[in-house]
């Protein structure tokens, strides 16, 4: 599983007046996608500041391209996939999508730093998770 999908549909909190998603939330659908792509893969955020582990990923760079519009009740696909993966940093390219024609709509590169929950220092990311991240790095770099 190189490429995990995550479906979104935008309602009337997602958008502006005009009835367009407004830019900062393309940001929140792509939080959502990495968010479910490491649950699915048995890593819960809950879990990682908790249960032990203190620590969290932190969103340390994003580049953004707008290529197209999304609008109110378009159904959304968000494709994440693994760049490249360190020890205290993950890198991820996101495309989102629409359903209905597949219109790219977004694509954003974003890096992920692994941190310690208390004093927000970089960490290194866990032997179990990190070994995921490297299974899955993707040819496709956007």
């Amino acid at each position: 599983m190189t490429c995990h999908r995550f479906p979104v549909r935008v309602y009337w909190e997602d958008t502006d007046a005009g009835g367009i998603v407004y830019h900062a939330n393309y940001l929140a659908f792509a939080e959502r996608a990495r968010t479910e792509y490491l649950r699915d893969a048995g890593y819960g955020q809950r879990d990682m500041a908790a249960g032990g582990r203190g620590h969290a990923f932190a969103v340390a760079r994003a580049e953004v391209d707008f290529l197209k519009p999304a609008r109110l009740d378009d159904l959304l696909e968000i494709e994440s996939r693994v760049l490249w993966a360190g020890g205290a940093s993950v890198d991820m390219g996101q495309l989102i999508k629409r359903l209905d024609d597949g219109a790219e709509l977004v694509r954003l590169n974003i890096r992920l730093g692994f941190i310690a929950l208390e004093g927000g220092r970089p960490a290194r990311i866990p032997a179990d998770i990190r070994r995921f991240f490297h299974e899955r790095v993707s040819e496709r770099r956007d």
